[in-house]
């Protein structure tokens, strides 16, 4: 794939791109907190076959910082940015975790060029969905996660990420690489923008995975309320944790290949 990067007075944004001259439908990969676009490495080659393929490091994260002003509305126009560079008018969403909300952002924004939206553990926009004990927790992450050495906390991370040893060992990375005081900023401010916005009333199709085996949170309860709530397909990925388009990559990737055939 080809590394580009789009700037503004924000800083730069990586992303990396390969086109299919046979397909006019684009997918957009959208990595979660403390990850990078390598936590789609396996979906690459299946997807690219049929589609123009673009993974971004999100900002604060992998290539793309130094970042500031910091904000998921800020990440809409980023995203609008680099669709508009490559002369894509709509695109199809994947977005695992808080990437999630930086889809749901741009979705919110953006609807005209949102084709549709699939969610791998990420839990909706909207205030109504969370009490305050547990927003407390999402408030206070990075001060609990300061008090970690950093390599055990990496290792720690990877494990309650993933439940393959080859999807911790790409999560540890990820986090190795981002090291502590841009985890700490990048969670911090993560967290704590999600709670800005109402809840996306989508116009477009709408996936909603998540892991068998995720442990993070109360990711698998918020899901099955926003299922029911918005009458949304929602799919259990088995033998797979948070990071289940990674854990469980062919079940991913074939469910969602025939999500996107009903529509695309």
């Amino acid at each position: 794939m080809e590394c580009k990067f789009i700037e503004s007075s924000r800083g730069k944004v990586y992303y990396w791109i390969q086109k299919n001259k046979f397909s006019s439908n684009t997918i957009l990969f959208i990595h979660g907190l403390t990850a990078d676009h390598t936590l789609f490495e396996k979906q690459i080659e299946f997807f690219t076959k049929h589609y123009n393929v673009i993974t971004i490091d999100m900002p604060l994260h992998g290539l793309s910082r130094p970042y500031v002003d910091f904000s998921f509305h800020n990440t809409s126009e980023d995203i609008k940015l680099i669709l508009d560079r490559e002369e894509i008018n709509k695109t199809i969403l994947i977005g695992q975790s808080a990437g999630g909300y930086a889809a749901q952002a741009f979705a919110l924004f953006y609807p005209e060029r949102t084709s549709a939206f699939i969610s791998i553990g990420s839990t909706p926009f909207g205030s109504n969905y969370y009490k305050k004990s547990e927003l407390f927790w999402t408030d206070n992450y990075s001060k609990i996660a300061r008090l970690f050495p950093y390599k055990l906390y990496c290792r720690m991370s990877a494990k309650n990420t993933c439940i393959t040893e080859d999807g911790q060992n790409s999560f540890y990375n990820c986090l190795v690489k981002l090291g502590k005081k841009d985890m700490l900023t990048a969670t911090n401010l993560y967290y704590r923008n999600f709670k800005n916005y109402d809840e996306v009333n989508f116009s477009c199709p709408v996936l909603l995975f998540i892991g068998e085996k995720d442990s993070v949170g109360y990711i698998k309860r918020y899901n099955k309320i926003w299922s029911k709530n918005k009458k949304l397909p929602l799919i259990y990925i088995p033998n797979a944790g948070h990071g289940a388009n990674y854990d469980n990559f062919n079940f991913f990737n074939i469910k969602t290949d025939e999500f996107l055939k009903l529509y695309f």
